[in-house]
């Protein structure tokens, strides 16, 4: 999973969260054939843009609203009539959510529009301002100018690291094996080359184990590094256009 020759060697993983305390962050820097994963970092805005700079970022959050949601809500704002022909799906889905689930791994993206990840997104549009601004220029938000949206859940269906249905590696109540576990063995699984050639520092692995945020923000960095590689599914040209503006979701295309 070596990069591109014009790519970044450097990398930054970030599981976004409408607070730094519950934010993931993690570099990884490929060196001697492998990405080295290190952190995790603070998660604060000012320490993501400091560390984004002249690296490849992958964002666990959405970084658009779907079109249909965007026009209906402007005609609301100015006073004129809601869309009443518009499909409900187009309302709550981008063209990346529907495609995520029709490539059938077994998850299925929140929407941006009508759940509670859109507390998330505005932060991630407000990242996603500041890095264009550093770069002299707003930013495309289908990867290629080097911002990628990813989402960890899909990356390890794709990779084969998860089953289709019912393991859940978050926290919460669920069956076994449990959260810790799965997160232990999934962490197992990464440093043993499931995702590609990766080494992850000591106190990185620990800390994926305890904390999903962490994990998350490390498999963000892994699908970055699968994508300068040419390895996750891009916008189909006919979504091209739609992508750059609503999103797109990094979604490796098989196992290393």
């Amino acid at each position: 999973m070596a990069p591109g020759t014009s790519a970044p060697r450097r990398v930054l993983g970030v599981d976004l969260a409408t607070e730094p305390a519950r934010t993931g962050l993690v570099e990884a820097t490929w060196r001697d054939g492998a990405w080295r994963l290190a952190g995790p970092l603070p998660g604060d805005d000012g320490t993501i843009l400091e560390r984004a700079a002249g690296a490849a970022v992958g964002l666990d959050a959405p970084l658009g609203w779907p079109d249909a949601f965007v026009g209906a809500i402007d005609a609301h704002h100015a006073h004129r009539p809601w869309p009443g022909d518009v499909d409900r799906a187009d309302l709550r889905y981008r063209a990346t959510d529907r495609f995520v689930i029709d490539l059938d791994l077994g998850v299925r993206p929140l929407s941006v529009s009508s759940d509670l990840i859109g507390a998330v997104a505005w932060r991630a549009a407000g990242l996603v301002t500041a890095l264009g601004r550093a770069r002299g220029r707003p930013l495309a938000r289908d990867g290629s100018d080097g911002v990628y949206e990813v989402y960890p859940a899909a990356a390890l269906r794709a990779w084969g690291l998860l089953a289709r249905r019912g393991e859940r590696y978050k926290g919460g109540r669920v069956a076994e094996p449990g959260p810790r576990a799965l997160r232990e063995r999934i962490v197992a699984d990464l440093a043993g080359g499931a995702a590609g050639p990766v080494a992850l520092a000591d106190d990185l692995r620990g800390a994926a184990v305890d904390s999903d945020h962490v994990l998350d923000a490390a498999l963000a960095a892994l699908v970055v590094a699968a994508a300068l590689a040419g390895r996750t599914i891009p916008p189909p040209t006919a979504l091209a256009a739609r992508a750059a503006r609503e999103g797109w979701i990094h979604v490796p295309a098989s196992r290393p």
